[in-house]
């Protein structure tokens, strides 16, 4: 592949990169006809940049579908420059690919150490209850589209924050996800689990530990929901597996359903909505 860094039109090969405001190249995406052509542009990228590979990880690979696009342009993808945009970088190519006919294409997608660690939390000690969050919004992590590993305390909806082709799996078998990791696919795959242990094993490129709602933050969702203060005392002696936004709707529509058939005035209705959400009569 000739003139790697010359914007063209190409019929093998297209590298997008992700830059930031000293033009230093944080995410590498490769699009090509097949395996082969992606490492050998690859390599090119690197040796004409005079950039190390070991200085980046491979986060996805595999075949992409591009049915009815003809070709692929920093036009074409809007998606990935809104999300490179939203971490400061901007997006640009060597030129265009003419995909011609074709469905799927093979792409390598890279970013740097030094990104990868900004992306990715910090881990902590296991009793260590603070948000591990990255310094971005977790539907900014999920749209990098790379298989990802969630551990949903807090009970986040995922379904809503998915990027395009996405598949979700809530509790899977390790072995069903092992794999999914070992197949070459056109989409990632996102874990969602309460106990991301049982998959230290494998291999994601991004971790993610979502924490329990603290009681004031519970008290706070509830309150929106159900439209009256909501003292945070009542939960400060709650099991932290309940401390979750799928306990907040489900609590809130307790409160409803005992002031609308049982009669109850709003304050009543909340704590024994309180004491049945616990298991107390």
């Amino acid at each position: 592949m000739d003139d790697i860094l010359v914007p063209k039109e190409r019929t093998d090969a297209v590298v997008f990169i992700g830059v930031d405001r000293s033009e230093g190249v944080e995410f590498i995406k490769v699009y090509a006809v097949d395996e082969e052509k992606a490492k050998e542009a690859l390599e090119e990228f690197f040796s004409a940049k005079g950039l190390f590979p070991r200085d980046y990880r491979l986060v996805s690979r595999g075949l992409e579908d591009v049915s009815g696009k003809g070709a692929i342009t920093t036009r074409s993808e809007v998606e990935l420059s809104a999300s490179l945009a939203r971490l400061g970088l901007r997006l640009l190519s060597n030129g265009v690919l003419d995909v011609g006919g074709l469905d799927r294409v093979y792409q390598l997608t890279l970013v740097s150490e030094d990104f990868y660690r900004r992306v990715v939390p910090k881990k902590t000690a296991r009793n260590d209850q603070k948000s591990q969050m990255p310094a971005m919004t977790l539907k900014e992590v999920l749209s990098l589209g790379v298989d990802t590993l969630v551990e949903n305390l807090r009970g986040v909806e995922l379904d809503e924050l998915l990027p395009e082709g996405a598949v979700l799996l809530r509790e899977p078998p390790l072995e069903r996800v092992a794999e999914l990791l070992a197949e070459e696919r056109d989409y990632p795959v996102v874990v969602e689990t309460k106990d991301a242990g049982k998959y230290w094993p494998l291999d994601f490129s991004v971790v993610l530990r979502l924490p329990p709602l603290s009681p004031g933050e519970f008290a706070a969702e509830l309150s929106e929901r159900v439209g009256l203060p909501v003292d945070e005392s009542l939960f400060e002696n709650y099991p932290p597996k309940r401390l979750n936004l799928r306990n907040v709707k489900a609590l809130a529509m307790l409160v409803k359903a005992l002031v609308k058939k049982k009669g109850l005035g709003e304050k009543d209705a909340l704590i024994l909505a309180v004491r049945l959400n616990l298991g107390e009569l």
